[in-house]
């Protein structure tokens, strides 16, 4: 052999050896062994190629051929998948891929996506004091869940989920909230259930939705040139961008794992690679899970926003609006927990109402109320199963057609001034009303000076009559229109009335948006 033969065959070998990496067939991410399909609807499967390789795709005695585009990407999608709790191949060959790619023990059953901050972010193993018995107990192979690696911003790491089974190892790593979901889904449907979760403690709404959602409504789009005025001042030019951006991961950490317990503190500079910013993990994490099949979405945040409690509407209305476009379903049903009772006096009032709002005025969607789960200083309170459970409850209500499960406390239907009190009555509780004594009224009442006192609250069957000695013409009542309260209506099944006020007093948070620095 010539000098410098030797070279340049492994200099050729390696070439190839890229160039083969590089062609062959890739499903995205969020398929892998111990994947869940969705049954019964249109399941879309996809993946990166050789521009222009064709791709075969094999599942269910389905065969299913297409071309990778000029980009590399493939798309082809299965059809009236029927429930299988018996695990299958999922089989990708390409026309130039030398080995085929498979994919194990792949169910077809109820899948549904978890989004949101901590409380929807937080493991098992964060509750241990009360979760331990149900990670003990927790072998279901059924029953199965996808973390969305945490990301600040796309390329941070190649980090992809990975399916895993419901057993005591894993589970101590999944969602609380989602994990009690998909169990008691699990317990009445008696299906495959699999969720997947795409959630970042202290994470914004904003941070969830594309700039184009952001740009295309006056209001939303307010928090977007916020941003963009603070990257300039933040960031003088490019350089200095991309040197702050390498910085700013080590000071995340840091700042995260001293504060993730503790009051709101300064944090890393908001700018390109801040995990708060706008549509920052809607690009970098919730994009590698579109356009998967899903039943639904389970939704628990809204803690970062609660100082922009009125605008809040406006945003998660785009929001849920956008992620029905992105999963391709109009009518994607959109669950959330409303905000949980908690510590020091805030604006979180005006967040909840807000969150009743969307119930009220988003088709589709269903809320679930946990004032009866807070805990005053704790802003992850423990009950994560009582979250889960009502989540269930509507789901299974809305979506799994039980029509007669009763799926929400006593609404506010109407009230009435009447001889020195107000008169109070409720829906959602045909099964009658339940008011606890408590030592503090939940309750408060006004007259025509509209400043509110504790009132005495009493039950008249599924009445309930406000009053107070201090005011003897009432004009105005509210419940629960505090950060943290005792909660004292519930209806029979024990389900919890959400906070509710009958005034029309302009809210505190009315001009207030993310990053707003006015």
């Amino acid at each position: 052999m010539k000098t410098g033969t030797a070279p340049k065959l492994i200099w050729t070998l390696a070439v190839l050896s890229a160039f083969t990496s590089f062609a062959e067939v890739k499903p995205a991410g969020i398929f892998s062994d111990y994947a869940i399909l969705q049954q019964g609807e249109p399941v879309r499967i996809w993946g990166t190629a050789a521009a222009g390789e064709a791709v075969k795709v094999t599942f269910a005695e389905q065969t299913l051929e297409t071309k990778a585009d000029t980009n590399g990407d493939w798309m082809v999608t299965l059809n009236n998948l029927k429930v299988c709790a018996e695990g299958r191949s999922l089989i990708f060959q390409g026309s130039e891929t030398a080995q085929p790619v498979e994919l194990k023990e792949i169910l077809v059953g109820e899948v549904w996506m978890a989004g949101g901050q901590s409380n929807m972010e937080w493991p098992m193993n964060n509750f241990k004091k009360t979760t331990q018995p149900d990670i003990a107990s927790a072998n279901d192979p059924l029953l199965r869940m996808a973390h969305i690696p945490r990301l600040e911003f796309a390329g941070q790491n190649d980090d992809r989920p990975q399916w895993k089974k419901s057993t005591s190892q894993n589970v101590a790593g999944f969602s609380a909230c989602a994990y009690y979901f998909a169990k008691n889904l699990r317990s009445t449907l008696n299906v495959p259930v699999g969720v997947v979760v795409c959630a970042v403690g202290g994470s914004p709404a904003e941070a969830w939705m594309s700039r184009k959602t952001l740009e295309s409504n006056a209001d939303i789009k307010k928090v977007l040139d916020a941003y963009e005025k603070i990257c300039r001042k933040n960031f003088l030019n490019e350089e200095d961008c991309l040197k702050q951006g390498e910085e700013y991961e080590q000071a995340r950490k840091a700042w995260y794992i001293k504060h993730a317990d503790s009051e709101p503190r300064p944090m890393p500079k908001m700018g390109p690679h801040h995990f708060q910013r706008p549509y920052g993990l809607h690009d970098a994490m919730l994009s590698q899970t579109i356009p998967y099949t899903v039943r639904g979405v389970i939704w628990y945040q809204g803690e970062n926003n609660s100082a922009y409690g009125f605008h809040y509407r406006t945003v998660f209305s785009a929001l849920i609006k956008e992620w029905r476009e992105e999963y391709q379903n109009p009518e994607l049903p959109f669950l959330f927990a409303q905000l949980a009772t908690f510590g020091p006096p805030s604006d979180w009032t005006e967040l909840r109402e807000s969150q009743s709002w969307v119930e009220a005025h988003v088709k589709n969607t269903g809320m679930a109320v946990l004032v009866d789960g807070g805990e005053e200083k704790n802003i992850h309170p423990h009950s994560k199963d009582k979250a889960g459970l009502r989540l269930s409850l509507l789901a299974r209500n809305m979506v799994y057609g039980e029509k007669d499960l009763v799926c929400h406390g006593p609404r506010l239907k109407e009230a009435v001034r009447k001889d020195g009190s107000v008169e109070l009555t409720f829906q959602d509780a045909d099964s009658g009303l339940i008011l606890k004594p408590e030592a503090v009224s939940a309750f408060e009442i006004c007259g025509k000076d509209g400043k509110y006192v504790p009132a005495k609250a009493e039950q008249a069957g599924n009445r309930i009559i406000i009053s107070a000695e201090s005011v003897p013409e009432p004009q105005y009542v509210r419940y629960g229109w505090k950060q943290w309260f005792v909660p004292t209506l519930f209806n029979a099944e024990g389900l919890p009335a959400s906070p509710f006020r009958t005034d029309d007093f302009p809210p505190v948070t009315k001009d207030r948006y993310l990053l707003d620095r006015s």
